[in-house]
């Protein structure tokens, strides 16, 4: 697999190759994330399409509409008022018979909704409030088209708004892309952006990745309950009232909590080891269980056999942790992209070191690994345990490097770590020459 991508948030240019183990170093801020959240989206929004591709037109388009009908009665509270009534006429059922009466002429489907686009912005409403009219609007269009390709573009640009804030386009550019090829370069997905708004979708693939799980930090796991909570920014749109003190949070950090609490579902004497499966709890001296008294997750320490709450074990354990509970309930595999975002974080480098080993043992079964790193220990540990499990093929390696423009340019450097090396140890050779500093010190 490729992953190419043009103006998206930080990164103004990248062509990424997936086909095992993919380590981006860099900088904080130098778009290593912005390719994790772009590649999640991708892969969420087609499976999250595959679940609603048995809905009709009408189906699709009367959620779009009583969508924009909600937004409406949030934005104006009154739909008695005449020119609303005319612009949004009652029940909103009326609007779906009259969209699907013009469903197979594009020229009028184009004049009614420009129309009511037009109106729209002649109304006084804040410019977040009219963009997301136009969002409705254009999600109305996508149903219409009632195909595969449609309702992916809805699902991408409901990803795009939870987990890029509605701004995907790099600043001073108003065009971005973002193309997923298979290992077939004929099967891909390609989205183009305008502004901000999904412009276009094309989908061409057989045969797609299942799933894909984004992990930003262990420490979701003592606060699983919290996540649950949570409301992701599509639930917030559709529930506003009733999950308004809830909070809310991107649609990667709710789908590894739901995740996580699927371990309440597995019986730990049916668990066993198998080809892709590695044995953590030798690492961590026990391992994660769900507690059917407690109601909760615990880590079940195998010297003495007590149970602990996550938020009472270190953050390195958790980290080892996740990826036993994710082998557990089977989403790590072969059709399962894990993405993991600065892994090294609450490591020590013995255990950074470790951790390098277990990624790159998950990759010798065939996981697909994406990793941002800005450690050293890490990076040297993935390169080495590449070679010893014969693996280098397979594994690339990549710079994002941060330009006058403010974007960044990730570039392939599997022939040249030092590139990698030199760039993360430039803070640590400036501090190196503690008799140099003294000597300056003391003139002064």
């Amino acid at each position: 697999m490729r992953l190419k991508i043009n103006n998206i948030n930080k990164v103004k240019e990248a062509s990424i190759n997936l086909n095992g183990i993919t380590v981006i170093a860099g900088a904080n801020g130098s778009g290593k994330s912005t390719v994790g959240k772009i590649l999640f989206s991708m892969v969420k929004s087609v499976n999250n399409a595959e679940e609603v591709k048995g809905q009709s037109t009408t189906q699709r388009l009367k959620k779009a509409v009583d969508s924009l009908y909600k937004r409406v009665g949030l934005s104006l509270g009154n739909l008695n008022d005449e020119r609303i009534k005319f612009l949004f006429p009652l029940p909103s059922q009326r609007m779906v018979e009259r969209l699907e009466v013009i469903s197979e002429d594009k020229e009028a489907i184009d004049s009614y909704l420009g129309n009511l686009q037009g109106a729209i912005d002649t109304m006084d409403f804040a410019p977040r409030i009219k963009v997301k009219f136009q969002e409705d609007i254009e999600n109305i269009r996508i149903a219409m088209g009632n195909s595969p390709v449609a309702d992916v573009a809805v699902q991408v640009r409901s990803f795009v708004e939870s987990e890029f804030l509605g701004k995907i386009c790099s600043y001073g550019h108003n065009e971005a892309s973002a193309l997923l090829e298979m290992e077939n370069p004929e099967e891909k997905l390609e989205i183009h952006f305008n502004n901000d708004f999904v412009e276009s979708v094309k989908y061409n693939c057989n045969e797609f990745l299942s799933d894909c799980t984004y992990v930003e930090s262990p420490l979701y796991m003592h606060i699983l309950d919290t996540l649950m909570n949570a409301a992701t920014y599509k639930e917030y749109q559709r529930h506003k009232r009733r999950v308004q003190y809830h909070g809310m949070v991107p649609i990667h950090i709710k789908d590894l909590a739901t995740k996580l609490d699927a371990l309440r579902l597995v019986r730990p004497d049916l668990f066993n080891l198998n080809d892709s499966t590695i044995d953590i709890s030798s690492i961590i001296g026990g391992k994660f269980e769900y507690d059917e008294d407690a109601k909760r997750i615990v880590f079940k320490d195998q010297n003495n056999g007590s149970n602990y709450s996550p938020i009472n074990i270190a953050s390195g354990i958790k980290s080892f942790g996740l990826i036993q509970i994710l082998q557990q309930i089977g989403v790590i595999n072969n059709n399962s992209f894990l993405i993991w975002d600065e892994p090294e974080n609450h490591l020590h480098p013995k255990w950074q070191v470790a951790f390098a080993e277990l990624i790159v043992q998950l990759s010798k079964c065939g996981v697909p690994i994406l990793i941002s790193s800005h450690s050293p220990f890490f990076v040297q540990g993935i390169r080495y345990f590449s070679a010893k499990y014969k693996i280098e093929k397979y594994t690339n390696y990549y710079l994002a490097e941060e330009y006058e423009d403010g974007l960044s340019v990730i570039n392939e450097v599997t022939d040249n770590l030092n590139a990698i090396f030199s760039k993360l140890a430039e803070p640590l050779n400036e501090i190196m020459n503690v008799d140099l500093v003294r000597r300056e010190a003391n003139k002064e």
